[in-house]
Order: structure tokens, then C-alpha cells, then sequence
């Protein structure tokens, strides 16, 4: 059998509603699919967020395995009320849903309020690839800054939701304390890839020389084989802890 890659490790259907996002992300690939395949002009155009309102008002059945939402964009205050029309469209259906996020605080509160009756069929997996809020501005220019997100698991925690951590990709070489800081609060898993396929999908537009000293030539290093096979040998083992296929391959497991 066909080992499970990328979403498909998490979920069987991916649901969006949005083209672009303004976290804009430097190394994030549906930016790159989107450049790719002419659906927006150019990379600067990402950041400017197009709901799909034909996505918002369908209908939405119940799907066979874990949904995904969002995978394309994020959860932000400028969508939340779509995102949230859908969430329950779907859980109403029945479904699994894994939702996913760099989380806002005010978006994790509103949706733990209107999902407790649901929390059967509800995962958390909130994206944190480093506890530095320098490299998380560089990276994920309109992402919420780590105490924020680290906020949002504590809070999602504390209403009893289950919850889980992707640090995919990890962004420093800090994955242990990241692992740390965020643990106590993990109910699920906590995953660990890298980031792939690095020169097609990072925006490389207005990178001083300076940000290539402090951030891109760092990340490099410490994604580097001899890295993850040091990073591999420390955690594997420890509760929780889930590698991505980007590690699995590196290491052989």
C-alpha cells in the first residue's frame, strides 16, 4: 500500500473556502500552486483574501474518514463567520473534522463557544513552527506571534477540546522546546516535518542579505539531513510525537 503523504497523513477531504490568505507565508504552497497555475498574477497578490461564496452557501453531506479544514488558507477575523458557517454545515452532516490553523485568539474563543456541542467530532491542530516571534514575522508575516498561539492550544485545552500541534514546517532549529512549551497542552499529537521542496515555494522577493543571514541560511542548516537524523534521534520516542513523511524519508522509518 501506497504510503500516506502530505494532507492525505491527516485527512481523507480537504474543504476550503478562500483563495489567498493574508497571513502570506513565505514558503507556503498553495501560493506556489496558485503562481504555477496562473490564478494569481503574482505573489504579492496572495495576501489579498477571495472567499469563495459558492463554497460558504453549498450543501455539505457526510464524508467518508477526518476532514480537513481549512488546508488552503487560514482561519482569520476578516473570515471567521464563513469559516464558521461551513464548520457546522459539516459537523451537522456528521462529520470528523480536523481544524486547522496559526491561530487568532478571538476566532479559537468564538469557535469553542459555538462548537461544545460538538466536541465529539472536533481536533485542534494549531500550526507553531517556532517559539521566536523574529523568525514567525519573517516566515508568516500576518500570523498571530507565538504567545498567541500557544495561548489559543492552553484555551482549546482548558475547554476540553482535543488538541494537536503541527510544526511543519519547523522553522528553527528550537523544535525541542518548542516541544516543550506546548506538550503539557497536547492531547492528540505532535508533528514534526520540514519544509519541502524549498526553492520553488519560498517567496523570495524583498529578502535582504541580512534576512538570508538570520532566517533562510539558518533554516537550511538545521533542515539539513545531518540535522533531522540529530533532531530524529532526540525525540523520536517521546509521547506524542508524530514525523511528517518529510522526516520519514530522511531517517527510513
Amino acid at each position: 500500500m501506497k504510503k500516506k503523504t502530505g494532507t492525505r497523513e491527516w485527512a481523507k477531504v480537504n474543504v476550503n473556502i478562500q483563495r489567498c490568505c493574508e497571513h502570506n507565508c513565505r514558503y507556503c504552497y498553495a501560493r506556489a500552486n496558485a503562481l504555477r497555475f496562473k490564478q494569481i498574477a503574482s505573489a504579492a497578490d496572495w495576501s489579498t483574501p477571495i472567499i469563495n461564496q459558492q463554497a460558504v452557501d453549498q450543501h455539505y453531506g457526510k464524508y467518508p474518514g477526518v476532514v480537513m479544514f481549512p488546508s488552503t488558507h487560514d482561519i482569520t477575523p476578516g473570515n471567521i463567520s464563513e469559516c464558521l458557517c461551513v464548520i457546522l454545515k459539516l459537523l451537522d452532516a456528521g462529520n470528523q473534522l480536523l481544524i486547522v490553523s496559526k491561530p487568532h485568539m478571538d476566532c479559537i474563543e468564538l469557535i469553542c463557544e459555538r462548537l461544545v456541542d460538538y466536541k465529539e467530532q472536533v481536533e485542534f491542530r494549531f500550526t507553531i513552527g517556532s517559539t521566536r516571534d523574529d523568525v514567525l514575522a519573517f516566515w508568516e508575516p500576518g500570523a498571530p506571534k507565538f504567545e498567541e498561539r500557544l495561548t489559543c492550544l492552553k484555551y482549546a485545552h482548558y475547554r476540553n477540546y482535543r488538541t494537536s500541534v503541527s510544526a511543519e514546517p519547523y522553522l528553527d532549529a528550537g523544535v525541542e522546546y518548542l516541544y516543550t512549551r506546548c506538550f503539557p497542552f497536547v492531547t492528540e499529537s505532535f508533528w514534526i516535518g520540514t519544509l519541502r521542496q524549498f526553492k520553488r515555494r519560498v517567496d523570495k522577493t524583498k529578502i535582504s542579505v541580512d534576512q538570508v543571514y538570520d532566517y533562510v541560511g539558518p533554516l537550511f542548516e538545521c533542515q539539513s539531513r545531518n540535522a533531522v537524523l540529530r533532531l530524529y534521534e532526540k525525540l523520536n520516542g517521546r509521547p506524542l510525537i508524530k514525523w511528517k513523511d518529510s522526516i520519514r524519508e530522511i531517517v527510513g522509518a
